[in-house]
């Protein structure tokens, strides 16, 4: 009987062997997936913010107001102030009275960005959507890439560079990065803004060249980091590109 449990046990312990790549990297996806998801959310909610505050501006008579029995009609400062400040807003009630009735915007927290995220990274010719963590470490290359520290910002001058895994499941993360060539597209979503840069090169250099990381001073750059090839990596990956201004 002993035996018997012992050989079953062997049994599903390989099994388990056999089945854990598939399921880490199924899991990983989901991991990807809900970061995704919770940025887009983000993004929707705060769309659906800015309309709310804005009618609720506009139903206290803030924005493209004329007060009744006066000549003075709001300006786009004064909207802007007002928004801003979100402070008290004196109307005449519907009665007709002269006591003002003080009615008080409420600002509403935006959603929470998802944790470490900088923005989404896409490349159009390769079915590329991604979110940026903050950070290259092994955990956060294990979910997507990631920008490594002491860098440049997006969009900002100076070289904005991203690492990833070259995951041997197709398309997954930098799987396909070697099919980018000059001339492709890489897009940069922060929330706030897009950035668009244009890849200008396209290298193999050994893992000891940090020379790629570094930015000529002037330009708004960005760099795409991964291993190469695949299986038993001795050189990087880098893709190089340009702001389009």
């Amino acid at each position: 009987m002993i035996r018997r449990w012992f050989a079953l046990l062997l049994i599903l312990l390989g099994v388990g062997l056999f089945l854990y790549p598939t399921m880490n990297d199924r899991y990983e996806s989901y991991q990807q997936h809900q970061i995704l998801q919770q940025w887009q959310d983000n993004m929707q909610a705060m769309d659906q913010l800015s309309g709310e505050e804005n009618e609720e501006l506009h139903s206290v008579g803030v924005l493209n107001a004329t007060p009744v029995g006066s000549d003075v009609t709001s300006t786009p400062n004064a909207s802007a102030s007002a928004v801003e400040s979100l402070m008290s807003v004196s109307t005449k009630p519907a009665s007709g009275s002269d006591a003002p009735v003080n009615v008080i915007a409420t600002a509403k927290p935006p959603p929470a960005k998802p944790k470490n995220m900088e923005g989404v990274l896409s490349i159009d010719k390769i079915d590329l959507k991604l979110p940026i963590l903050s950070g290259a470490t092994m955990d956060n290359m294990k979910i997507a890439v990631a920008s490594i520290a002491n860098t440049g910002k997006a969009g900002a001058i100076g070289n904005y560079a991203i690492a990833g895994h070259r995951n041997l499941t197709y398309g997954k993360n930098f799987n396909r990065l070697d099919e980018v060539d000059p001339g492709d597209v890489i897009e940069v979503d922060t929330g706030s803004r897009k950035f668009v840069y244009r890849v200008e090169e396209k290298l193999y250099v050994l893992p000891t060249d940090v020379w790629v990381l570094q930015s000529s001073g002037s330009n708004r750059e960005i760099t795409l980091i991964t291993c190469d090839p695949m299986v038993d990596p001795t050189h990087r990956l880098i893709v190089k590109g340009k702001l389009v201004e």
